[in-house]
């Protein structure tokens, strides 16, 4: 594709959206010198695929200089005095705005300018912006493009944050509990759990025990409870099904448990709360 620029405020909107781009432009294996320009427009570029050597410039006077060929988005709003002392050649996409929509943007994103890592999420919402440039006229694609920028922007500001931010602590703890909520029904065990994650069980307590009150073995009691809890009251399912369906290989096992936290019985809890007398409690289902 070669180099491309939409003027997205000549472009149709369907939806009452309170953000629209004024435009976005794709520049390929780009390089440009600036010379002692000033912006007449707010600005936001996302720089990729990066020759790695240094690239300097002036902002307003102020040196900048970039010696990592990582993606990196500048915010630079109207006025703003550009020079170049070096450049690189890179991909870029430019997207500009018209005064109160950069303001939306600085108001409920605040980005800031800086490098950033190319993570999946990122780069799947690049690729779906350069695709919906091939065919920009098609009623409905410029929606598209306004809120495709605002995932890009979003998922750019997360990486920031948690990469300028307090550094998170044994990741593998998060991956592994978001497995653990996905997967609560299923056959678990903590020895199977260890091995997918290439943990021992005294690194897995040890890390987790950093980050959450309950242990493991509580955490996935009371997901499957509530499961169970869930199933009672918008199911007909027997309660030997629910068990299984909760990740109970024991019946009686499960009763026992349920009993423990609830102070009654699945099938009295079922009577009790069921029908017209549903609890509020199946909403905490998450």
């Amino acid at each position: 594709m070669a180099d491309r620029i939409f003027y997205l405020q000549e472009l149709p909107r369907l939806l009452k959206f309170p953000f629209k781009l004024r435009s976005v432009s794709l520049m390929k294996d780009h390089i440009y010198f600036n010379r002692n320009r000033t912006l007449h427009v707010d600005l936001i570029s996302i720089s990729f695929n990066q020759e790695n050597r240094p690239c300097k410039s002036l902002q307003n006077g102020i040196l900048q200089e970039l010696n990592s060929n990582s993606p990196y988005i500048s915010i630079i709003p109207k006025g703003t005095k550009l020079h170049t002392l070096s450049a690189r050649r890179h991909e870029e996409l430019i997207f500009t705005f018209v005064p109160e929509d950069f303001e939306y943007i600085l108001n409920n994103f605040q980005p800031v300018s800086g490098a950033f890592r190319l993570t999946q999420n990122i780069q799947q919402i690049i690729d779906e912006i350069i695709e919906n440039m091939e065919c920009m006229f098609i009623p409905g694609n410029a929606d598209r493009m306004d809120m495709l920028f605002l995932q890009l922007l979003r998922e750019i500001s997360l990486d920031t944050a948690l990469n300028h931010g307090e550094p998170v602590k044994e990741p593998v703890i998060f991956e592994l509990i978001s497995y653990l909520n996905v997967h609560f029904t299923e056959n678990i065990t903590l020895e199977n759990i260890c091995k997918k994650y290439s943990i021992s069980m005294r690194t897995l307590y040890r890390y987790w025990n950093k980050s959450f009150e309950d242990t493991p073995a509580d955490f996935l009691l009371k997901k499957r409870l509530r499961y169970a809890e869930h199933l009672l009251l918008t199911t007909d399912m027997g309660i030997q099904d629910i068990a299984r369906s909760s990740g109970f290989d024991n019946p009686i096992y499960f009763t026992q448990c349920f009993r423990r936290k609830y102070n009654i019985s699945p099938g009295n809890f079922r009577k009790n709360f069921s029908g017209n007398k549903k609890s509020d409690r199946s909403s905490n289902v998450t």
